[in-house]
């Protein structure tokens, strides 16, 4: 599990005009909110998020937070991160404060790992249609990553969230919810809708017999 020190300073005053102007000398508004206690105005100096934000799963992490003033020392998690869309520039960050003895609830990314058997030897294709999944567990216990193993998925096989087994979380989600699964090739489709096709055409355009017959009487019916 990984962990990163931050130090957070009180902010006093609050507003949109404040939030501009901290910004601009390189402070980050944030709000710590506390296990049982009021939600506290902090910011935080940009330069010190650097080894947070390396991370690839940075929400995540334990944050070992120490306030300035007084020294305080608590963990957290970091919840929200708003930024602004055009130019992806921090705006502010919400931290949760967090007991190492209390189970969270989280989402952590999913990973795939081994060639699935349906696309190796079948020519199938891999479909990933579940990227994170919410767990509870206690912070100690949080993983960085789920690791599936889709070695073993045939042609037309689903893995689902039921088939994910952990031992210090557990999982939320329906358990019938697709996590990923092996796709049929589409060269094999596409033949079937082919046919289909001519033959409702097929159907459509008269014999040749009966088109020169329907022409000859059509000449008569003219002389």
């Amino acid at each position: 599990m990984n962990e990163v020190n931050l130090t957070a300073h009180r902010r006093d005053e609050t507003g949109k005009q404040r939030a501009k102007k901290m910004r601009r000398g390189g402070k980050i508004p944030a709000v710590l909110y506390g296990h049982g206690q009021p939600a506290l105005p902090i910011f935080i100096n940009s330069a010190e998020l650097i080894p947070l934000f390396k991370l690839a799963s940075h929400d995540n992490v334990i944050i070992n937070l120490e306030m300035a003033d007084d020294k305080k020392q608590m963990k957290a998690l970091l919840r929200q991160v708003q930024t602004e869309p055009l130019r992806n520039t921090l705006l502010h960050m919400d931290f949760q404060e967090i007991l190492l003895t209390e189970k969270i609830r989280i989402n952590v990314p999913i990973v795939l790992t081994g060639e699935a058997t349906g696309v190796k030897n079948e020519g199938g294709s891999l479909e990933q249609t579940l990227h994170s999944i919410e767990l509870s567990c206690l912070p100690t216990d949080i993983p960085e990553k789920i690791v599936v193993d889709v070695s073993g998925l045939k042609l037309g096989q689903i893995l689902h969230i039921s088939d994910i087994k952990l031992e210090k979380a557990e999982l939320h989600g329906a358990p019938t919810q697709p996590v990923v699964s092996v796709l049929a090739p589409r060269a094999e489709a596409e033949p079937v809708a082919a046919e289909g096709v001519a033959a409702a055409v097929a159907e459509t355009v008269p014999k040749e017999p009966e088109l020169v017959a329907k022409k000859k009487k059509e000449a008569e019916e003219e002389v």
